[in-house]
């Protein structure tokens, strides 16, 4: 590994990538995706494949009519579902999903987030507004997406 000759040129260097990671966001609200597709539990899970099919997500929040959480049905519970559920095509939302969600809030640290979904080996938060309805939802690609650009400002200085 090649050292700087300049002692003060590495602090510097030093310094202006520790400014990268003190700009960086500090709150779910900061990265979770706002723009969320919902379905409400008495849709078909027809409905839900051809959503899925049709989309680039992996996780589908199941709502009701007032928008409050009932619950999440991710890809893996389709690719389940379609192969242990007889006449799957009949099911509803509501029999296919799964009511025990883990949540977070938009005012929640990513780094408690992280440690939740870690935690519980998820790949996705549905996000609670104070009000209790769902505020957006937290996935793993907004996480990646949002190291990518700390990592890519702290590169960018330090060279």
């Amino acid at each position: 590994m090649q050292s700087d000759s300049n002692p003060t040129e590495a602090m510097m260097k030093a310094l202006t990538a520790g400014d990268a990671v003190l700009a960086a966001p500090v709150q779910v609200a900061d990265v979770m995706t706002q723009d969320v597709r919902t379905m409400l539990p008495d849709q078909s899970f027809a409905e839900v494949i051809a959503m899925m099919a049709t989309r680039s997500f992996h996780h589908m929040l199941v709502v009701d009519e007032e928008e409050r959480l009932r619950g999440v049905i991710s890809d893996r519970d389709v690719l389940r579902a379609l192969s242990r559920t007889p006449d799957w095509s009949k099911k509803s939302v509501a029999e296919i999903m799964n009511p025990d969600s883990i949540t977070t809030t938009p005012e929640s640290t990513i780094s408690a987030a992280v440690r939740s979904m870690l935690e519980h080996r998820i790949n996705c938060l549905p996000v609670i507004g104070p009000d209790g309805r769902v505020a957006g939802i937290l996935t793993t690609t907004d996480l990646l997406k949002t190291y990518e650009k700390l990592q890519a400002k702290i590169e960018q200085r330090a060279l």
